[in-house]
């Protein structure tokens, strides 16, 4: 036998043993990651909250979450490796260190005709949304990002960083003197610039695209809407689908938080998320035919629960303002769930997903 063909089968083999005993594939695949949300973030939330949605999962594990240079890794090593099942070095985006894309799970799905979303709560632009989109050398490249954003063809996508689509000339940092929003409607999307007009989109349009900041979303404690209201109006959009739909959901700002070692805004941070959450899990319940896998790509800020009562005040301390090398929790539940539990790479993680999505999927 040709050597490439014995490698193949040998891949073939290795698939289907990993999924004979999970014949039944989930019809939806929502994938939410806290950006920044170990363990501890976690256990503030479920302490605090009695009636967390985290308690709401049948499966759980964990997530090693190094990348291919360093065992810490960043936002964008951590996402691509969620999302294509390759790690990368940090700062790349999609690709390799060369600039070689690799190709993410939402590129499977759409070529499976499934319906596609993103939901964050930082710039559209970011590293972990990018990785589902965009491939690029480095997280830097935030012009080319938005670039393939518009051309990405995600039926919905809602998050900030406005700022990356528009010219110097009106109100945006783009030097080229494009206007990327006035391509939105070419590519058939229809465009929402702020919650209030979002809120009132219709599920039955077939594209839309929610810019509603010209940076970051607002603090979650600083906004009348949360990253829950942002994600049902996207479920709203894809569940008309009949072929099924996945979604990223980020709740971005936790990693901030870590960084800037303030409690009161990691905490409504993880508030914040938890309402997505259970958004998604409610919606899963109900449809029984959706996978909702929850986890983060890194820790930040090596958070802790110092002290505190049971009453759910409680005092957190960090131990530095940046990422750490713990591993993060997984969370899964629906259709698949069980492949996510244990102590996965990071990964592994992403290539079980693209499994899911297509089972003839090779990696090398």
């Amino acid at each position: 036998m040709h050597k490439k063909s014995l490698i193949v089968s040998i891949l073939l083999i290795i698939s289907f043993q990993l999924f004979a005993e999970t014949p039944v594939r989930p019809k939806n695949i929502i994938i939410m990651i806290g950006d920044g949300m170990g363990v501890n973030y976690v256990s503030t939330e479920v302490l605090r909250n009695p009636q967390s949605p985290f308690r709401e999962f049948s499966n759980s594990g964990f997530s090693i979450t190094c990348s291919a240079d360093k065992l810490i890794t960043d936002s964008a090593a951590g996402a691509t490796a969620l999302l294509s099942g390759y790690r990368t070095k940090n700062g790349s985006v999609g690709s390799d260190s060369t600039g070689i894309p690799f190709k993410s799970i939402l590129e499977y799905s759409q070529e499976k005709k499934f319906k596609t979303g993103i939901v964050v709560t930082c710039g559209l632009t970011h590293a972990t949304p990018a990785a589902l989109y965009a491939s690029v050398k480095s997280r830097k490249e935030e012009f080319d990002i938005a670039d393939q954003l518009i051309a990405s063809d995600v039926d919905i996508f809602i998050g900030g960083g406005r700022k990356f689509f528009l010219p110097i000339e009106i109100n945006g940092i783009r030097e080229d003197g494009i206007n990327l929003l006035k391509e939105l409607s070419k590519h058939g999307y229809s465009y929402y610039d702020d919650y209030a007009s979002l809120k009132k989109s219709l599920s039955t349009e077939s594209k839309v695209a929610g810019i509603i900041e010209i940076d970051a979303l607002p603090h979650a404690s600083k906004r009348d809407y949360s990253l829950g209201d942002l994600t049902q109006i996207a479920i709203n959009n894809l569940q008309k689908s009949e072929n099924g739909f996945i979604m990223l959901v980020e709740g971005s700002q936790i990693d901030w938080a870590g960084h800037d070692n303030k409690a009161d805004y990691a905490i409504s941070e993880m508030e914040d998320f938890a309402k997505a959450v259970k958004v998604c899990i409610d919606f899963a319940m109900e449809d029984k035919n959706t996978l909702v896998l929850v986890t983060a790509d890194h820790e930040t800020g090596g958070m802790s629960i110092k002290k505190g009562s049971l009453d759910g005040s409680m005092e957190l301390a960090f131990t530095h303002t940046s990422h750490t090398a713990e591993m993060v929790p997984v969370f899964s539940h629906g259709p698949g769930a069980e492949l996510f539990k244990g102590i996965l790479d990071n990964y592994e993680i992403g290539r079980r997903l693209i499994k899911l999505v297509n089972p003839e999927a090779l990696f090398k």
